[in-house]
């Protein structure tokens, strides 16, 4: 029988690299847990009873504030993934909320499903995101202003400004089968959402997941994105406007040109 050393070095080269990614990638993510222990045990030798004391005031006052928070984005639609029905919607959306995240989808796109069940489990494990959908076909004024021109897209939006949008697959690595906890970490380099996990096993020392794949429809093909019969959409109300402008960079950049 083949002892450990032997069977090791059978093993596929790719699968040895990707264990050793995991071994790097674990040990990492436990140093700086060690660390982080070691720097608040330090802290609390120092402490007297009145900074105990002030710490949990501190505390406490963080609580309420969180659950304050937490209520307040519960009433603005967070906790669940919802379809807006007009781009009226998107904007009170986007204004309402810090962090939002927004599939443009088409229902004939069957990798739209793929980002529905992630966006999904998503919408009820990060309750500080706001996770929505709207149909690119229907939305012709969205798609045109934001530059929507493959899908799926998700666009990120902090603050009322959108921080980027993420076209097909290919960072979460070009794959259909990604897991939900990659696309949260894509998320989160995007500032839109908040992940405490491990870096995935695929990613680069800079964070970053090479594609090998490209997993997006091109909407250029077809112009039945732009024959959409939805005249409220293409409404230039000088309210919608001002706010559009200020809500894409991209438009001020061109309108200023």
């Amino acid at each position: 029988m083949a002892n450990l050393a032997q069977m090791a070095g059978q093993l596929d080269p790719r699968v040895q690299q990707a264990q050793q990614q995991y071994a790097h990638v674990l040990k990492r993510v436990l140093d700086e847990k060690e660390k982080a222990i070691d720097e608040k045990l330090r802290e609390m030798e120092t402490m007297d009873e009145d900074d105990f004391e002030r710490l949990r005031e501190k505390r406490k006052a963080a609580m309420v504030k969180a659950q304050q928070q937490r209520q307040k984005n519960l009433l603005n639609g967070h906790g669940r993934y919802m379809e807006l029905s007009d781009q009226k919607e998107f904007f009170d959306a986007c204004k309402a909320s810090k962090m939002v995240v927004v599939h443009f989808y088409r229902g004939t796109t069957w990798r739209c499903q793929v980002v529905d069940k992630h966006l999904e489990r998503l919408s009820q494990e990060h309750l500080e995101t706001r996770f929505v959908k709207i149909d690119a076909e229907k939305s012709p004024f969205l798609v045109e202003r934001l530059h929507i021109i493959m899908l799926p897209s998700i666009v990120c939006v902090k603050d009322g400004k959108t921080e980027h949008t993420i076209i097909g697959f290919d960072e979460m690595g070009g794959s259909d089968e990604f897991p939900t906890e990659t696309l949260a970490y894509v998320l989160s380099k995007h500032k839109v959402l908040h992940y405490d996990g491990p870096e995935p096993e695929e990613a680069d020392e800079e964070g970053n997941i090479a594609p090998d794949g490209v997993n997006k429809i091109d909407m250029r093909r077809g112009n039945a994105i732009r024959e959409g019969a939805n005249e409220a959409a293409a409404e230039s109300d000088d309210e919608l406007e001002e706010f559009m402008d200020g809500f894409v960079e991209e438009a001020v950049e061109d309108e200023g040109a």
